[in-house]
């Protein structure tokens, strides 16, 4: 057991054909990107579906990139936050490596033109 998150696409079908779901990005007890997200939900309890925009994927972006490039500013721009199975909460290397895959596998969604918004979204399993 662990905390499981994604970025999925829907890729949106004609009328009474299901539209179908695309996973993007796959975190694993990345705490500090969940605690992120759920930010936007203050509701959110897991396997609720949060409505993800480029907005918000370049505001994640940013402050990755700001996290990697300054290393004392996690605690401010991307804190980590505790729950059962959520891993754990120091900044240490894992923390680290997650925000660089972060910034990996998001900067190619960010540059895809025929990603609009409404398409995305985040969900987090625990």
């Amino acid at each position: 057991m662990g905390l499981d998150m994604y970025l999925m696409q829907r890729i949106r079908k004609e009328e009474h054909i299901e539209d179908t779901d695309i996973e993007l990005v796959y975190w694993r007890k990345a705490n500090a990107i969940h605690k992120f997200f759920t930010d936007f939900n203050e509701q959110y309890d897991s396997c609720e579906s949060i409505e993800v925009t480029k907005d918000m994927l370049g505001m994640l972006l940013d402050r990755c990139t700001m996290v990697l490039e300054d290393r004392s500013r996690a605690d401010e721009l991307l804190p980590t936050t505790n729950g059962f199975f959520f891993g754990s909460t120091e900044y240490d290397e894992w923390y680290f490596n997650k925000l660089e895959d972060t910034v990996r596998d998001i900067t190619p969604i960010l540059s895809d033109g025929d990603i609009k918004d409404g398409d995305l979204y985040y969900y987090g399993w625990y």
